[in-house]
């Protein structure tokens, strides 16, 4: 049971965080992801086959990869406040930018750079999170930060199809014009950050000092009952190597999907504009499975059945979308709903599972090294599902594909805790 100033403390500290940073979540998966609208009329413009943008769309996880762990370093160094400001500018100017691309070239070389620029963002909240929210709190927060980010696509999706109309204005393509306009925000963002964000609780000027003793103990009790790891260890660690595993694979499901749904509607004989609404549906379920696996997973205090439920949920509508995709346009855009539900269901819940066992010397680093080589699947799964469609003729075979990783993901989720041979991880990282 909560206490009064738990209550209290926990209340100024989700409304004056949540909601800046969940806002900058969505921006970030907007401009990560608007190609996929884009691509309606860009790929014809630049000449892009499938394979060809699966591979320019992808290009954007090289750098991602590669710099998330130099992006977390400067993180710890400068601190949340200043480093998430400079990536939230930084990031705004390449997706503007990328209104600019003339060929396949070019195109990559601006995906490169914005994976440069989002490579500090998400490891960057993870970490700060631990920072700010005890264990018990910190699965709703992040399944209001993943809301956020699930959202960008129910906005994004109606919002690019229609910025596409725009095209011929002032002598620019709709497609231009989705670039442009979506990538202002997040520089808009940045002027907020260093008025809201602060590194530490003793540094709030918004908690009492009482409040900010409470807080600051509570998490130091958290960070001494956790086993101080470092790098190095936690590099090595089978269950981490188990769980980046998982998150690859968890992450194949969403990338399979995110860069290809608008373009798999649209065989169904949708205009631009019904695509861009119909692609935001899966989103709408997405949200939904968010706030509930995470609420009820802080309500019960169990981990890791409410990431691998969701994942086999997710492996279900992936696959009956590639039963339907051809034959029942209803149906299939309703499996992707389902697919939706269970795929961002997983996610808030999960990244409990690393922070379960990551001490604080490694907690910035390993989170980092999860998220980054995870999102490898960034680049592989639009690569695959490109390829197996140029292949095929047809998307159905690369949405088996995607759902078996989802299949896998949820039985490394189960295996993970028990691959150091320690029972006690397993009930503890069940119920972090």
């Amino acid at each position: 049971m909560a206490t009064d100033v738990e209550y209290t403390v926990m209340r100024k500290v989700a409304w004056r965080l949540v909601p800046f940073l969940s806002l900058a979540y969505m921006f970030n998966a907007l401009d990560r992801f608007n190609v996929s609208i884009a691509a309606l009329t860009m790929n014809k413009a630049l000449g892009l086959s499938p394979t060809t943008y699966g591979l320019a769309a992808g290009a954007f996880f090289w750098s991602y990869v590669l710099f998330q762990l130099p992006a977390s370093a400067i993180l710890t160094r400068l601190g949340a406040r200043r480093w998430l400001g400079i990536t939230l500018v930084v990031w705004g100017a390449c997706s503007a930018g990328t209104a600019f691309v003339t060929d396949a070239t070019s195109f990559v070389v601006m995906r490169f750079l914005l994976g440069i620029a989002e490579a500090g963002f998400f490891p960057g909240v993870a970490w700060f999170m631990t920072r700010w929210f005890p264990s018990r709190h910190r699965g709703r927060a992040m399944g209001v930060f993943f809301a956020f980010g699930a959202t960008a696509s129910i906005v994004g999706g109606p919002l690019s199809g229609n910025l596409l109309l725009l095209n011929g204005w002032h002598g620019m393509s709709g497609w231009q014009w989705v670039f442009l306009i979506e990538g202002i925000p997040a520089c808009i963002l940045a002027i907020f950050c260093p008025i809201l964000i602060r590194d530490r609780p003793e540094d709030a000027a918004w908690l009492s000092r009482d409040e900010q003793i409470w807080l600051r103990d509570r998490l130091d009790a958290e960070d001494s009952g956790t086993a101080v790891k470092s790098f190095m260890q936690t590099l090595a660690s089978p269950v981490i190597l188990m769980l980046i595993l998982s998150y690859f694979l968890i992450a194949c499901g969403v990338y399979s999907t995110s860069f290809f749904l608008p373009l798999m509607i649209k065989t169904m004989g949708y205009s631009n504009q019904t695509v861009g609404y119909l692609s935001s549906l899966p989103n709408v379920f997405g949200v939904a499975g968010m706030i509930l696996f995470s609420r009820n997973s802080d309500r019960t205090g169990e981990r890791i059945w409410h990431v691998a439920l969701p994942c086999l949920l997710a492996a279900a509508g992936l696959m009956g979308a590639s039963l339907t995709l051809a034959v029942n346009p209803v149906l299939a855009i309703g499996c992707f709903c389902l697919a939706g539900f269970g795929i961002a269901g997983s996610l808030p819940c999960f990244w409990n599972l690393p922070t379960a066992f990551l001490g604080p010397a490694a907690a910035a680093g390993g989170i980092a090294l999860i998220n980054s080589i995870g999102n490898i699947s960034g680049y592989a799964a639009p690569q695959v599902v490109g390829l197996l469609h140029d292949t095929t003729g047809s998307y159905e075979i690369p949405m088996v594909a995607a759902s078996l990783s989802m299949v896998v993901a949820a039985a490394c989720i189960l295996m993970a805790p028990r691959t150091e041979g320690r029972p006690e991880l397993a009930r503890a990282a069940a119920r972090r």
